[in-house]
């Protein structure tokens, strides 16, 4: 092959360098894959015939269609070659290779040419060999849009792969659309929501690399990507054999090309020698407690402790960037185990490389944590439309004024979401949890204040991020020592499968394999931890006022006391707090796109409750759990809008308190009709919804029956779903609502009477199945000859349930702990 391109004057020395490939590479192409020929060997009309098949490969992301591209591909020779290219696969020549063409025939051009297999076949094998999509799956899954496909030739084209040989390109475009991207089949593609993932093409194997002989030419690993397409009509084009046709690559096909990716940032360039670093320690027989792996994983590992606290010194600068700060985030080496894919294994390494998995989804959704802590310090600069928008293709952020801008998803979402949101609370929790502090200045007469970052706390919580899902890579998994056991439920020699449980294992007796942990100051290393705890903290149950004081608050103080020695204060709660924030505003895959779990999906409403708490949920680390509760209550009242007037008092407030705040939007009518109650529910809404579940502990005695204050008694009860109840009403009037509720709270203190050694218990009483029925949907059930109970299940729980009377009569039977509820007294209040 070498003296037929000196002949015609090819330069070859620059070939297999940059992006381009070997000589030995075109010799394979043309006689070993047979997807080229060579016309006019040794002239200087020597050329390169190709034809291929192209897949644009649609698919309806977030009701925006979104085209599959190579973004990068990491090739036999060891180069890394970052490109958009569609799947796409060379046609092979049949019976042509040692025939000596001395110019190309008008064949060649021709749309069906006879010297190569029939290109409908060659879509099927480009994507089971580019995508490893078998043909059922394809039929399942794949249609064929016949109007979207085109043919077209270019000539005389100077390729980038052989530098100086010139090219005959026949491209057949065929379009095709995933019929379901929500049907579970077509996740191994990165659907529904547009994941990046990786396939293999040959025996790829990243350890190859590193020997004498490499990987056979063809093999290569490809990283796939969803981008957003502008559509645009296609042009017929003219085929001519001997010149250049008119392409089917338009202006719109070019606006595809350079669409931003789906939202995900690209993983690092380094991850192949990562991965082949990693896949090397896999192979590590060595046994190394807790996990041998983690130690293979993290030998030699050091965080870049200087470069993290630049990070945390230009947070505050408005010319540092999001994607410097990208790039600065290399400063923690633990974000290379997100890499790992969770099911690969030892005997494995590259099985699912080639299987078409989603890779770095944890890696993904890790940055969107980080992205949103860089939002949430930059409120004042360039924050909120980053949080709310997400940035553009040059990683800027997107400011939005038209409720159709096509540059984002769900734009009026967005935009209602940044004017809607309190901000001020987000930037009051990073006060309240040490990260940004206020420094004052000034004379006697005149003093300015500024906002400043606490350098040594943002380190902590960005070494923090860094770490908190690692062990989400259960190859990683610790096993529990037997000096430890048992720990959080596991005995010695168990997986600790709960990832949270993992990582706090590692840090309190195997620190040193977390660089990122192991280097930070005691105190920080305490409050670091103390995020992973287990609080069993229900935050819904809190903000809606749900349930008592000692089933909201009781496990979580006894974690600050029992397992933190009451190391533990405001500041450190705060931190958790923050750090449950980020993490669920990145919980989306997809961190340029802004931090979608909150702006797109979750209740604004549900979100600024939440924010609004979290300064009274801080106090727990220095006072009771209801004296938390109650001065959340009264600033519910306080806050409310509109005006509820002077707080309440007398035995009904803290049940008024309550209820504002479980019926939400509702809240002014049902207080209204509460009024309206006989006196027997009105008192046993007041008592019931007044004990607190906890010892020794009673709200203020001016807000509520005297019983509560000064005869404390148990059980307290969790009308699980009250404010379900409350919230949707339909037609139903409130004072009906609070009737039924009243009678669920009588037959639950039958099953379990009051008594002063229970005033610490706390009983779930669940209503599920009558959450979203009106009360005369209830009632129907009565005149068709069934009742509705409460069945006690367990000492601490019970259902509200429908039964038949033969099934109650079974029930009784039984001795099975029930009551009937009597709903005859609803009728007094009309309907």
């Amino acid at each position: 092959m070498m003296q037929p391109l000196y002949l015609a004057g090819i330069d070859t020395a620059k070939w297999g360098y940059g992006g381009a490939k070997s000589v030995e590479h075109l010799f394979w192409e043309a006689y070993e894959q047979k997807g080229c020929i060579i016309t006019a060997k040794g002239s200087g009309q020597m050329k390169r015939v190709t034809r291929l098949v192209k897949i644009r490969l649609v698919a309806e992301i977030f009701g925006v269609d979104h085209v599959l591209f190579s973004r990068m591909q990491f090739m036999h020779d060891g180069q890394t070659v970052e490109r958009r290219q569609v799947p796409l696969r060379k046609l092979v020549w049949t019976g042509c290779q040692e025939t000596d063409f001395k110019e190309c025939s008008e064949e060649f051009y021709a749309e069906e040419c006879p010297h190569t297999e029939n290109w409908t076949d060659g879509c099927k094998k480009t994507l089971e060999e580019r995508l490893g999509l078998s043909s059922n799956w394809q039929t399942l899954h794949l249609v064929e849009d016949v109007d979207d496909y085109t043919y077209s030739t270019e000539d005389n084209v100077r390729s980038d792969g052989y530098p100086g040989l010139n090219t005959l390109y026949c491209i057949h475009e065929v379009t095709f659309r995933v019929r379901d991207p929500e049907h579970p089949g077509v996740q191994i593609i990165g659907l529904p929501e547009g994941q990046e993932f990786a396939t293999a093409e040959g025996d790829f194997n990243f350890h190859c690399l590193q020997d004498d002989n490499g990987l056979p030419i063809g093999t290569q690993l490809n990283i796939w990507t969803w981008a957003r397409v502008v559509q645009s009509p296609r042009r017929t084009i003219s085929i001519k054999p001997g010149g250049v046709a008119k392409s089917a690559s338009l202006p719109a096909e070019k606006k595809s090309e350079d669409a931003r990716l789906i939202c995900r940032v690209p993983l690092p360039v380094t991850s192949a020698q990562i991965l082949s670093r990693m896949q090397t320690a896999m192979k590590d027989k060595k046994k190394n407690p807790p996990s041998s792996l983690l130690w293979s994983f993290t030998d030699g590992m050091k965080t870049n402790w200087p470069l993290a606290k630049k990070m945390a010194n230009k947070m505050l600068d408005p010319n540092y960037t999001l994607s410097q700060f990208n790039a600065d985030l290399a400063a923690f080496p633990e974000l290379n185990l997100y890499l790992l894919d969770e099911d690969s294994s030892p005997s494995s390494p590259a099985a699912n490389m080639s299987s078409g998995r989603t890779i770095g989804d944890e890696y993904q959704r890790t940055i969107g944590t980080f992205f949103a802590i860089y939002w949430m310090l930059r409120l004042d600069i360039d924050g909120k439309d980053g949080f709310a928008n997400g940035v553009d293709e040059t990683w800027v952020p997107v400011k939005l004024t038209d409720k159709d801008d096509l540059r984002v998803t769900q734009p009026e979402k967005r935009m209602a979401f940044q004017k809607h949101a309190q901000w001020d609370f987000f930037r009051k929790l990073l006060i309240d949890a040490g990260l940004l502090e206020e420094k004052k200045s000034g004379g006697l007469f005149k003093s300015t204040s500024k906002i400043q970052v606490n350098v040594k706390r943002l380190v902590s919580l960005l070494a923090l991020t860094a770490i908190h899902d690692i062990m989400k890579m259960a190859m990683i998994l610790p096993e529990v020592q037997e000096e430890h056991a048992p720990y959080h439920g596991y005995g010695a020699g168990d997986t600790i499968g709960d990832h949270d449980h993992a990582l706090s294992y590692v840090m309190e007796h195997y620190p040193q394999l977390l660089p990122s942990f192991r280097d930070l100051e005691p105190a920080e290393k305490r409050s670091v931890q103390f995020t992973q705890c287990n609080l069993c903290f229900n935050h819904g149950w809190f903000v809606q006022a749900e349930a008592p004081p000692g089933a909201i608050f009781t496990k979580f103080r006894a974690a600050l006391i029992r397992d933190h020695k009451s190391q533990i204060g405001q500041q450190d709660v705060a931190l958790y707090f923050v750090h449950w924030l980020t993490d669920l505003a990145g919980a989306e895959p997809t961190p340029l796109a802004g931090c979608e779990k909150f702006v797109t999906k979750f209740p604004l409403p549900v979100l600024n409750s939440f924010l609004r708490s979290f300064e009274f949920v801080e106090k727990i680390a220095t006072q009771t759990e209801t004296e938390v509760m109650e001065e959340y209550l009264k600033m519910r009242w306080d806050e409310h809008s509109p005006s509820m007037g002077a707080l309440p008092s007398g035995d009904s407030a803290i049940a008024k308190m309550r209820l504002l705040c479980m019926a939400q939007m509702n809240g002014p009518a049902v207080l209204r009709d509460f009024n309206s109650l006989h006196d027997e529910d009105r008192e046993v809404l007041s008592l019931e919804m007044a004990r607190t579940g906890c010892v020794g502990q009673s709200f203020s005695s001016d807000l509520v029956p005297r019983e509560a204050s000064v005869q404390l008694e148990g059980p307290a009860f969790l009308v699980y779903y009250g404010p379900a109840f409350l919230q949707n009403l339909g037609n139903d009037i409130p004072v009906r609502r609070l009737s039924v509720l009243a009678e669920i709270y009588r037959c639950a203190r039958e099953l379990w009477p009051a008594s002063v050694a229970k005033a610490a218990v706390n009983v779930i009483i669940r209503i599920d199945v009558i959450k979203a029925l009106s009360v005369g949907d209830m009632q129907e059930a009565s005149v068709r000859g069934d009742v509705w109970m409460l069945v006690k299940h367990n000492d601490s729980e019970a259902f509200v349930e429908r039964s038949s009377k033969k099934k109650l009569n079974k029930m009784i039977a039984h001795q099975r702990g029930i009551q009937v509820l009597d709903l005859s007294c609803v009728s007094a209040y009309g309907a």
